[in-house]
């Protein structure tokens, strides 16, 4: 029973955001053009924004957080002055890696004229 009421209270919870993927691809809809191949690109790459510039930063911030706890909380305790630091490293990298990634993959698609990118924004001209 406790299934049951927790996939209804989750359904009911995500209920309005399925209004809100309309925008999602520019295509299909009363008044747009019909969905081509690169409408799939495009979509894709909104949804990769969505990630990069909307949950990204949070859950980094909410690390940084973290860490900064755990190594001012240590009390002196190496290994938790440790674990602090680690998490710290661990989402510097993890930031360099997502942006830096994104940043070489949109370049050279860029210099291959697949995508016109004016970073960080990436364009798909359909």
């Amino acid at each position: 029973m406790k299934k049951i009421k927790n996939s209804i209270f989750l359904f009911l919870l995500l209920f309005p955001a399925i209004g809100f993927a309309q925008g999602l691809v520019p295509c299909g809809g009363p008044g747009q053009p019909p969905c081509q191949l690169c409408h799939l690109f495009q979509l894709f790459v909104n949804i990769l924004e969505f990630l990069l510039f909307s949950i990204v930063p949070p859950v980094a911030a909410m690390l940084f957080i973290w860490g900064g706890i755990k190594f001012y909380t240590s009390m002196g305790n190496p290994a938790g002055v440790e674990q602090g630091r680690k998490i710290l490293m661990s989402v510097v990298v993890g930031i360099v890696i997502v942006y830096g990634s994104h940043f070489l993959i949109s370049m050279i698609l860029n210099a291959l004229g697949v995508v016109d990118v004016q970073w960080p924004e990436i364009t798909i001209g359909c």
